[in-house]
């Protein structure tokens, strides 16, 4: 069984940790965040791919004969 003590100490453990580690996470945050940032110039492109006869999908039909 934990007494209360250990368990102060638990949490204290895990609040110093989660402060230790901020800017760790600020780091991965920023850095995720300009990978996924669009680039100027840069758009995506739509392509619509219908349904073809046997369910799949694709640009056109396929013939597997």
């Amino acid at each position: 069984m934990i007494g209360a003590g250990e368990l102060l100490v638990l949490v204290a453990l895990v609040v110093l940790c989660y402060q230790a580690l901020r800017p760790l996470r600020r780091w991965l945050e920023a850095r995720i965040a300009r990978s996924l940032r669009r680039r100027p110039g840069r758009r995506g492109r739509v392509v619509v791919l219908e349904r073809r006869r046997d369910g799949t999908f694709g640009r056109e039909e396929r013939d597997d004969g």
